[in-house]
């Protein structure tokens, strides 16, 4: 009951609002990219000090930041380096999302492997282990005084989470027992934090909450990933979708994870995820393209109704190709950054401070 009034306060008070709220980076690779020696620069190509001060500056009002439990080796985004970047962007009143893996790795539709610490352990007892884990950190951000304004509880969960203990081969009922014991201690340790949910893509998330509803468990947020390069290509067509999933679910919907490329070329040898053929039409993969890419989703999602879309997070802006020219280990991602190859601005961060 007290998770469905929940529900109805965020819905009553998104009526106030823009449908569309956060505008929000993925910002996890800034303290390797800062280790690894990067000097971003602004759109004048003057160096920016202070990074995290300038996005919030630039208009960010949110940051998504991963955690994993005990990460593998090459690995960062450790608590202790999550309560670090905690402090320093709520210091700037920029709002946090702590995206909570679940994993010492990545976790995705391929890939929601236990963390070895709970490897072994029964059902009971990983999801003690999980409350537990969940307990401690909250518990750590509560004691320097910081309140996320959104938990997440898994990432991009779609075959389920900690498997095989929360998989949905065999239904849903496993895994909604461990969101519903995770979504219990977020509520104890910060009454007023949203709970979110994340799959993959737009059109596995009907069936996903649906089911997932059905096994008695029904999230704050629905939160998925939209790439279209991988996922719906048409603006439209994502601000119906969001639109539909609203609608359906009666859940509002975060896009927790977006981005688009500005070129299609290169910065070091480490293969690239975005290529030429993957441009959405009228969007090329230029500068001015990726600009215009988020401005048209932005007045998209503004034009739904009140409380069906709570924003966007751009996925992993600080990326660049840090490791040198010639790296096979390097950024997948720099072509797909909110940075180009010197490092400098591009125009898309004028879109954060857009209404």
């Amino acid at each position: 009951m007290k998770r469905w009034m929940n529900l109805v306060l965020i819905l009553a008070l998104s009526q106030a609002a823009f449908s569309q709220a956060w505008k929000g980076v993925d910002a996890s690779f800034l303290p390797e990219m800062l280790s690894n020696g990067v000097a971003y620069l602004d759109e004048e190509g003057t160096e920016i000090e202070f990074p995290r001060q300038w996005m919030a500056e630039k208009g960010v009002d949110l940051v998504r930041l991963r955690v994993w439990h005990n990460p593998s080796t090459g690995l960062r985004s450790s608590w202790l380096e999550v309560l670090e970047e905690a402090k320093r962007w709520d210091s700037l009143g920029v709002s946090l999302l702590i995206d909570y893996h679940f994993s010492d790795t990545w976790a995705d539709p391929a890939h929601q492997e236990i963390p070895a610490a709970w490897s072994g352990e029964s059902f009971e007892e990983a999801q003690g282990s999980m409350t537990c884990w969940l307990e401690c950190t909250l518990g750590a951000l509560l004691s320097n005084g910081i309140e996320p304004a959104i938990v997440q509880l898994g990432n991009e969960i779609d075959p389920g989470l900690m498997l095989p203990h929360g998989g949905v081969n065999d239904g849903f009922g496993a895994l909604a027992e461990l969101l519903n014991a995770g979504h219990d201690v977020v509520g104890e340790v910060f009454p007023d934090c949203q709970v979110a949910i994340h799959v993959s893509s737009l059109e596995i998330a009907p069936w996903f909450f649906g089911l997932l509803s059905e096994a008695g468990y029904v999230p704050d947020v629905a939160a998925v990933s939209q790439y279209s390069k991988w996922h719906l290509q048409e603006i439209e067509g994502i601000s119906d979708a969001v639109l539909d999933l609203y609608e359906t679910t009666g859940i509002p919907v975060f896009i927790a994870e977006t981005a688009y490329a500005w070129t299609a070329s290169w910065a070091d040898w480490t293969d690239n995820l975005w290529w030429t053929g993957d441009e959405t039409p009228g969007y090329p993969f230029t500068p001015e393209g990726q600009l215009a890419y988020f401005e048209a989703l932005q007045t998209a999602l503004n034009q739904l109704e009140p409380g069906a879309c709570l924003g966007w997070c751009y996925w992993a802006p600080d990326w660049v190709a840090s490791l040198g020219e010639t790296s096979t280990e390097g950024s997948n991602w720099e072509n797909a950054a909110l940075f180009d190859f010197d490092w400098k601005a591009l125009p898309a961060w004028g879109v954060f401070d857009n209404p």
